[in-house]
């Protein structure tokens, strides 16, 4: 009989791969969504409008599906989100070839349920090992996206190219893989409830959401998550736009943002780690360093080096506080609690996230990539605040909260 120790320490190396996948499909339909929009749209304003409906599907569904996990399986919620990410595709797919632009919002809507699905991979990892491997776990999860990073271009431009005249119909085609492929490592998950249930001792009944939300720790947790995205999604989503004012090439934009999606993803080899030496606090602080250095980079200059130095800062500090906020997270909540704090916490980053992404283009225009650089530093106070609040209240410890008492 096997140990279940190692049955659901094979869950990691899965959920990896399934991340990868995942953010294979994500990467594309973001790439080339707008420009699909773009050349299906009467009016060149609604391009960017399937991209933005991905975003609000994806706000919409995601505690619906956290629910749903908490009462039948993780394994059954990743695998909805992952069909509804294939029909999505089909549906794009058709939409290019009908050149059929309503039917291209449909489809991204379907891609809302794989992404909100996807936000769960890393708790699934953080429930399929030992309470002090969980930073670790979630951590590692997260290495999926450099695979990504430097398969997304080549196979989508040979893609495209192959079945050209249908401009773009080679990326979704990409996506209908990988929605397929990602069925595989999710398949051969071996169930996390047990683990779950291992880690249930001393759970009491589950608490009122309203007193959840008031901890310091689930403050904390999701002001980083939340304004960490949005940092990193506000000043990503505008960098093309500004590099291309700033007189510099469509090459040189890519590479720049290649970079910063390396940098979000690469120091997963070691957050997990510097978590369990430094503590989440520390890791969280760490961020907002990195997050500062990126905007002061940023003010700096125009030339190449600014951009890609300031996105790569700004990529580590997104690691930073995303991975430790969802660390944090897991300490707030009782495992019969996950659903209803996890599903809150997904909704709320992801409804923060699409409004910095949607206002990143408007912001722009209006105060420039300075005057963006220097709104962020506003948002990075609150997290600051946010995580000393917490530091400070953790030297207290109260029956009332709970999570004061990690670290």
């Amino acid at each position: 009989m096997e140990s279940p120790v190692s049955i659901h320490r094979f869950n990691v190396p899965l959920l990896i791969l399934a991340q990868a996948c995942f953010l294979a499909s994500s990467m594309t339909n973001i790439a080339f969504g707008g420009l699909a929009g773009g050349m299906l749209a009467a009016d060149p304003a609604w391009a960017t409008l399937p991209v933005s409906l991905t975003v609000v599907s994806t706000a919409l569904v995601t505690g619906r599906l956290s629910g749903l996990m908490q009462r039948t399986s993780r394994q059954y919620g990743f695998r909805i989100g992952a069909f509804s990410g294939l029909a999505g595709a089909l549906l794009a797919m058709l939409a290019i070839y009908l050149r059929d632009y309503w039917l291209l919002c449909l489809s991204s809507l379907l891609f809302g349920p794989f992404n909100a699905s996807a936000q769960y991979y890393r708790f699934a990892a953080s429930e399929s090992v030992t309470p002090a491997e969980a930073p670790r776990a979630m951590s590692y999860v997260m290495l999926g996206g450099i695979a990504a990073a430097f398969v997304v271009p080549a196979a989508t431009s040979w893609l495209n190219d192959a079945l050209m005249p249908y401009s773009f119909l080679g990326a979704y085609l990409f996506i209908v893989i990988v929605t397929l492929l990602v069925q595989v490592p999710i398949g051969l998950m071996k169930p996390v409830e047990a683990t779950v249930a291992g880690h249930e001792s001393g759970d009491g009944e589950a608490r009122p959401l309203g007193a959840i939300v008031r901890t310091s720790g689930f403050i904390a947790a999701f002001v980083n998550c939340a304004t960490g995205y949005a940092m990193m999604s506000f000043v990503m989503t505008a960098t093309p736009l500004a590099m291309e004012s700033c007189g510099l090439l469509p090459g040189q934009s890519a590479t720049v943002i290649q970079g910063h999606v390396v940098a979000m993803f690469l120091p997963s080899l070691f957050t997990g780690r510097l978590i369990e030496r430094f503590g989440v606090t520390g890791i969280l602080f760490a961020g907002h360093a990195f997050f500062v250095a990126a905007f002061l980079l940023a003010l700096e200059g125009i030339e190449v080096y600014n951009f890609s130095l300031a996105l790569i800062a700004l990529g580590i500090g997104w690691n930073f506080c995303f991975i430790g906020g969802s660390s944090l997270l897991t300490h707030v909540h009782r495992p019969s609690e996950k659903g209803r704090v996890q599903g809150l916490n997904e909704t709320m980053v992801f409804t923060v996230t699409a409004v910095a992404s949607l206002g990143a283009g408007i912001a722009l225009n209006t105060i420039g990539w300075a005057g963006m650089n220097m709104l962020t530093f506003g948002l990075l106070a609150v997290a600051f605040a946010a995580t000393l609040y917490h530091a400070l209240k953790r030297t207290k410890p109260s029956e009332t909260d709970p999570s004061c008492c990690s670290s």
